[in-house]
């Protein structure tokens, strides 16, 4: 135990001293905040609203939609409670009217918008609203919301002309075109939650890639010092004060915990600066993570972390050369893999048949499960029997790679081929 704890030291304060770790440690969530909250701000920023010219046949119908226009928001606002993340129409968009719907008015707008001294313009005559094909002409095609923002206003205003002309009164006009909105509610555990979604999705996409990147480094980091001291010679040395099992155990703690103690500094980190900072923006206004969030973001991370060092250790112990390694650890890659596309299904229907399955796989739990669990907390039976499986999986790994790793550390020079593992195995046994 005191060659493990050793050992452990040593690989812990080996990597903690280092400058890149210092710095990856400060700057990665700086880095991943600027690049949250840039794209927003730059899609906020602009040289002032944009000039639309709307064509119409009649002024007075077209004054009715631009008044319908301006009033109605180009993105809906889910969350009402936040007054910052209402952003009015009249501060993105200057409306003008244009009554002469003649071709050459058309071309002369075209010239305008193509000498920029407009950002587009909407051709709206009669014949357009009769054969149901408005037209949008600009630099840029008009995005989603822009069009249904559009589309909407104007089948509000042609059917309160519709049926005000059949005789209907306003107030009745008013009360039939009254839009029906849909709120979610979430249901766990007898209470329920309204929520738009966006955050939720947000806070598990962020979690879960941070268990994928984190996994995956530490497991390479275990390998390749794996590797640099089978080709020093170092572990000759050390496989004489120690036993393989020992050095495979400490390399794997060792460095899990300079893992550990890099995230749990992000984790403060994030309290202290980013999430005030984030959940500040209207967009993220759901990024509040729960206890038992982060308490199965620890576990899974550790038991994911283990799972697939051990095996990172044992391709170190096999191969000879780095390269040799990284052609080798793509079979270590692929449920890591198949785990981050499994996301979407695990987070529409985590009681699917198929995801419940996946994610009492070891090799996908890490990810599968915790993604259910943020999004809809399975049966307790169904997060101990994975946390079971998982468990005895590590130990199954951990007591098969150890005694490859006890002969392949000292192997040089040769190909790992399956029938050579084997011979491994029976010689450790031996």
């Amino acid at each position: 135990m005191r060659n493990t704890w050793l050992v452990i030291q040593r690989e812990y304060l080996q990597r903690v001293r280092t400058r890149t770790f210092l710095v990856l440690t400060i700057l990665a969530p700086a880095i991943v905040t600027v690049l949250m909250v840039l794209p927003m701000k730059f899609a906020n920023m602009g040289q002032g609203p944009e000039h639309v010219v709307i064509v119409t046949s009649n002024q007075q119908f077209g004054e009715t939609i631009r008044k319908e226009l301006l009033a109605s928001p180009v993105v809906e606002d889910e969350d009402q409670s936040n007054p910052e993340a209402k952003q009015e129409t009249k501060d993105l968009y200057t409306l003008e009217i244009d009554a002469n719907p003649t071709e050459a008015e058309r071309n002369a707008l075209r010239e305008k918008l193509s000498a920029r001294s407009i950002n587009g313009f909407i051709w709206l005559t009669d014949d357009a609203i009769a054969n149901h094909q408005i037209t949008w002409y600009g630099r840029e095609v008009a995005g989603f919301h822009e069009r249904t923002w559009l589309s909407t206003a104007i089948n509000r205003v042609t059917q309160q002309q519709l049926l005000s002309s059949r005789g209907v009164p306003s107030a009745q006009v008013e009360e039939i075109l009254q839009p029906i909105k849909v709120q979610p509610v979430r249901i766990e555990e007898g209470k329920e939650t309204k929520s738009a979604g966006r955050g939720r999705f947000l806070k598990i996409v962020v979690m879960v890639m941070l268990i994928y990147m984190a996994v995956l480094l530490y497991g390479i980091s275990v390998m390749r010092s794996v590797l640099e001291e089978k080709n020093s010679r170092v572990m000759e040395v050390l496989l004489s004060s120690a036993t393989s099992t020992q050095l495979m155990t400490g390399k794997i703690l060792g460095v899990g915990a300079v893992g550990l103690t890099q995230i749990a500094v992000w984790m403060i980190m994030a309290g202290v600066v980013g999430l005030p900072a984030l959940a500040a923006q209207p967009n993220l206004s759901e990024l509040a993570i729960s206890p038992l969030a982060m308490i199965s973001f620890a576990v899974f991370f550790l038991l994911g972390y283990l799972l697939y060092s051990t095996m990172y250790a044992t391709i170190g112990a096999i191969t000879t050369t780095e390269q040799e390694g990284q052609q080798v650890q793509f079979l270590i890659v692929i449920p890591l893999v198949l785990s981050v596309f499994m996301l979407t299904p695990a987070i529409r229907t985590p009681d699917a048949p198929a995801v419940i399955w996946m994610s009492m796989i070891p090799f996908f739990a890490p990810i599968v499960m915790y993604t259910r669990i943020v999004v809809q907390t399975p049966p307790l039976w169904q997060i101990a029997l994975c946390l079971t499986i998982l468990v005895a999986t590590i130990a199954g790994l951990t007591l098969l790679c150890a005694r490859i790793y006890r002969i392949g550390v000292l192997i040089y020079g040769k190909r790992p081929t399956l029938p050579e593992i084997v011979k491994w195995l029976k010689y450790a046994n031996s």
